[in-house]
């Protein structure tokens, strides 16, 4: 049976945009910037089509949002500044720095929830499409009468028995516990969210019924919401078992920006020599950067790779490159993935899903190295189709020549 468009929900839509014959489509998406860019992609794409689309997440984004044609509603937090608060980094680690993290953003993460709501009651959409961080959306939607799609970037809301949840580094647990695991995970991700929404639940109960789940999205009439699986089914081949409502819709891409042009030192260093190893760990902070830095330049002396080594996760400087590497070695501080991925050899990163595809996109095997979330699982699914070695985590990372798939 097929699923109906997104954009195919004109009985719905406001008085104001069906006077202008544009739909308004809102996305919401928290998160860092993996977390943001598919859905700017998204936004290109729904605006070429014709759509008035608004993108709704935390702030630093308003540049790449207006660059996609979309028009921005920032959210009064910045992920990538939250990142560095010591409590949040141990909350990467640990089960008790994750509640003690919890706790001490919860007013933070409420007011977020808040204004998000405010957002959508004010522009009034004719559809929403959230990340299931933002599932506060899908109270405005019943207070408007309108859909409200649940997306995901990452195999876990679609319950299969193929595979488990991607979520907590999970093995394949046989058909029964797979299914299992994602009932279990839905279940973390209400009791999570459950306190950060408290106020504008009660808020909306007093004006609307609030049957089902939030996670599962609105439908105005009662039948089950579409949620858009957004990855690649080269990398997770679409279950037999999964639900109607469940569409693989592939990984949202950015696509290359025609006139960007490289620092003049990072277009020579790619100029002077073979094409380089990419090594980065993306936005994430690690429990010992210098650890990983030495780990790094080490696995670099022993394989003699050149390579470009992105700085966020320890804020390296060239003074810290051992002589052997000076001349080897870019710090690069940032360029866009889908320049700078085909220009190298291969890909060592944390196993992010937009890195993951990204690299694969242009072709080049990975070397995922994961800390937690879904980065184990996307770094079995590169092994499993043979794009890249076995995952290698980084509190294991040993000082030894990088896998060298590449070479030849």
């Amino acid at each position: 049976m097929a699923a109906p468009h997104p954009m195919s929900f004109s009985p719905h839509a406001s008085p104001e945009s069906r006077s202008g014959n544009r739909p308004k489509i809102l996305i919401a998406s928290l998160g860092t910037r993996g977390d943001v860019q598919p859905y700017t992609a998204l936004a290109r794409a729904l605006t070429d089509a014709g759509a008035n689309v608004v993108i709704s997440t935390g702030e630093g984004f308003e540049d790449s949002i207006a660059a996609a044609g979309a028009r921005a509603r920032p959210l009064p937090i910045n992920y990538q500044t939250l990142l560095q608060d010591a409590d949040v980094r141990a909350a990467l680690f640990s089960l008790s720095g994750k509640y003690k993290a919890a706790r001490a953003t919860l007013a933070l993460q409420s007011k977020v929830a808040k204004a998000l709501w405010g957002i959508c009651l004010e522009e009034k959409p004719d559809l929403i499409l959230f990340n299931l961080k933002a599932t506060v959306t899908t109270l405005a939607a019943r207070r408007l009468g309108i859909p409200a799609l649940p997306t995901a970037l990452q195999p876990i809301m679609a319950p299969t028995g193929a595979f488990p949840i991607g979520l907590f580094g999970l093995p394949d647990l046989g058909r029964t516990l797979n299914r299992f695991s994602y009932r279990a995970g839905k279940w973390l991700m209400r009791l999570g969210l459950a306190p950060l929404i408290k106020q504008v639940r009660a808020e909306a109960a007093a004006e609307c019924a609030l049957p089902g789940s939030l996670i599962d999205g609105h439908m105005p009439d009662g039948s089950k919401a579409l949620s858009l699986q957004a990855y690649s089914r080269a990398l997770v081949p679409t279950p037999s078992d999964w639900p109607m409502e469940a569409v693989s819709c592939g990984y949202w891409f950015t696509e290359p920006d025609s006139a960007y042009r490289p620092p003049p030192d990072l277009g020579a260093f790619l100029e002077a020599g073979a094409p380089p190893v990419y090594l980065g760990f993306g936005s994430m902070p690690s429990r010992d950067p210098a650890a990983i830095t030495k780990t790094v330049l080490d696995a670099l002396i022993l394989s003699g790779h050149r390579a470009i080594l992105a700085t966020g996760w320890g804020g390296l400087t060239r003074q810290d490159l051992p002589g052997t590497l000076a001349q080897k070695v870019f710090l690069l501080d940032k360029a866009p993935h889908s320049w700078l991925f085909p220009r190298c050899l291969g890909v060592v990163h944390h196993g992010g899903a937009g890195t993951t595809h990204e690299a694969l996109r242009w072709g080049k095997p990975s070397l995922v190295c994961p800390v937690f979330g879904d980065q184990p699982f996307w770094g079995n699914r590169v092994s499993a189709i043979n794009a890249g070695p076995p995952p290698i985590p980084q509190k294991k990372l040993p000082p030894r020549p990088l896998p060298r798939p590449w070479t030849g």
